[in-house]
């Protein structure tokens, strides 16, 4: 499909989406067991109501060239069409070369710029931006993956009912002008560096350095990550509107970050979203991280919630730092 997209006055045109879960769903029941509650509290907590977890031996690499497979198909591209790849993770096959680089393998292709890039959950507002220097040579790919499951302490019920696998792309068109570029507010703060984090596994913490058994696991501090986000979301997304020159009440659609089924509810409260605006697959796939926004922009088309015209708001928040926002025009 040929998608146009206007941000900031700006057009920008989605040649293709894809988006992929791998099949296995982890519903509540069996989550509930792991950590010691009720799915009962699982929903009312979260509103996630099952995940989607890909085989132990599926890296983040696969679930992204699946994405992008299908976002090639839906633009009629071929992988050697692309001008670059950029791969939106915090769980990458491996801390290099690049997972960029294992699906340009895993797709057949060579020869083409393949980077990750690295904003959490918000990654794929990051990507987007990251992609704009490669677009003046042809369609660039800009695709959001993560494993969670392979990082999860079963034990942590903060963290182990929330997060799912999956891949959103997005295949963006070559530019034409300057004014084709898509601009994102994006705001780090580097201050609220242990609300989220994986400790392990880095020049930092070397894991044969450590003898803890969860210094690879992925911890967040919940409370305060939502006290943050009800901050930091508003204020980038209210300098989107203002740099596209809308208000809120003139946006048709909000694709939010799915940090859950109950973050997407705050989220759209704190921002004066209407809750029949709100794209929601939380509830589905739960938090899929980097994926989540271009995987739930994808069903949202597939499912035809969002017609040409219509206005619609891009914002995410990862990790603990980062916010991103964009308004763009379908």
């Amino acid at each position: 499909m040929k998608t146009p997209l206007k941000a900031s006055g700006a057009t920008l045109r989605v040649a293709g989406l894809g988006w992929y879960v791998p099949e296995r769903r982890v519903d509540n029941e069996t989550v509930a067991r792991w950590c010691g509650v009720t799915p009962e509290w699982i929903v009312a907590r979260t509103g996630v109501r099952e995940r989607r977890y890909a085989d132990p031996q599926t890296p983040t690499s696969t679930l992204a060239a699946r994405a992008l497979a299908r976002a090639l198909d839906d633009a009629g591209l071929a992988g050697n069409d692309l001008a670059a790849v950029v791969v939106c993770t915090s769980t990458p096959d491996q801390p290099q070369p690049p997972t960029a680089a294992f699906v340009l393998a895993e797709l057949g292709v060579s020869g083409i710029p393949a980077f990750d890039v690295n904003g959490v959950c918000a990654g794929f507002l990051y990507g987007l931006g990251a992609a704009e220097g490669w677009r003046r040579r042809g369609p660039v790919a800009v695709v959001g993956a993560d494993k969670y499951s392979a990082i999860m302490n079963r034990q942590d019920r903060r963290t182990v009912s929330l997060f799912g696998d999956g891949a959103g792309a997005v295949i963006l068109d070559r530019a034409r002008s300057d004014d084709d570029a898509v601009r994102i507010v994006a705001r780090c703060r580097p201050e609220h560096l242990d609300l989220v984090r994986v400790r392990g596994g880095g020049s930092a913490l070397p894991l044969r350095d450590t003898a803890d058994p969860l210094a690879d696991r992925f911890e967040m501090q919940g409370r305060p990550i939502v006290a943050w986000a009800q901050e930091a979301l508003p204020e980038v997304v209210d300098q989107a509107c203002a740099e596209a020159g809308v208000m809120p009440a003139d946006i048709d659609r909000f694709v939010l970050h799915q940090g859950s089924g109950r973050m997407v509810e705050l989220c759209a409260k704190w921002i004066d979203a209407p809750p029949e605006k709100v794209a929601l697959t939380a509830d589905l796939f739960g938090n899929t991280s980097a994926a989540s926004i271009p995987l739930t922009l994808a069903h949202e088309a597939q499912h035809q919630r969002i017609h040409r015209g219509d206005r619609v708001l891009l914002a995410g928040l990862g990790g603990g730092t980062a916010a991103c926002a964009t308004v763009v025009t379908w």
